[in-house]
C-alpha cells in the first residue's frame, strides 16, 4: 500500500522544528514524547520561555530563541500554538530557515497560512496531528488515536491545505 503524503513528510524529514507556547498552555508535551520515543530528530522551541520539556518527557531540551537552535534543524516546522499566535510562529519558523510548515490541530489560522505563503513557505497540512502519521512504537494514547481514526474515517484523505475549509482536526 502506498504511503500517505503526510507519512512521507514527517518520517522522511531529516529533522524539524516543533514550535509551542507554554504561556498559552500549548506546550506539545505528548508530541515531544512521541517524537522522542521513536527517535525522530527534532528541536523544540517554546514561545513562552520554557527551557525544559514537561509531561511524559520531563527535562528534555527546549529552546527559547532561534539563535540557540542547532544547525541541523531541518526545513520543516510543526506549529502547535493558539491560532491567534500562529502567524508569529510562522515568522519564527521562517527566520529559523524552515521552508515548509505543518499546522497541527487547532492551530491553523487563515492569517498564519497567508503569512507562510507570503514568505514562500510550503504549507503541507492545516489541522492534523503529525504524530498520527509517525512510524514507530508510539505512546499508547497515540496508538489508540490512530486505531480509532483509522476505523472510523480511514487514512486516505489528502492533506488539508485550505484554511477556510471545514476542519478535519483529528483525522
Amino acid at each position: 500500500m502506498a504511503r500517505h503524503p503526510l507519512e512521507e513528510i514527517i518520517n522522511e524529514s531529516d529533522a524539524f522544528v516543533l514550535i509551542g507556547d507554554s504561556s498559552q498552555d500549548r506546550f506539545p508535551a505528548l508530541s515531544y514524547a512521541a517524537y522522542s520515543k521513536v527517535g525522530r530528530s527534532f528541536h523544540c522551541i517554546d514561545l513562552g520561555g520554557l527551557t525544559k520539556s514537561r509531561g511524559p518527557v520531563d527535562d528534555g531540551v527546549v529552546y527559547t530563541t532561534i539563535d540557540d537552535l542547532p544547525e541541523d534543524r531541518g526545513d520543516l516546522a510543526v506549529i502547535w500554538v493558539h491560532p491567534k499566535s500562529a502567524a508569529e510562529a510562522v515568522q519564527l519558523a521562517h527566520r529559523a530557515g524552515c521552508r515548509r510548515v505543518w499546522f497541527s490541530f487547532h492551530t491553523g489560522h487563515r492569517d498564519a497560512v497567508a503569512k507562510a505563503r507570503e514568505l514562500g513557505m510550503e504549507v503541507v497540512e492545516i489541522g492534523r496531528c503529525p504524530v498520527y502519521y509517525l512510524d514507530g512504537d508510539l505512546p499508547s494514547t497515540c496508538r489508540a488515536h490512530r486505531l480509532l481514526i483509522a476505523a472510523a474515517f480511514g487514512r486516505n484523505k489528502p492533506p488539508q491545505l485550505d484554511p477556510d475549509a471545514k476542519r478535519r482536526e483529528l483525522y
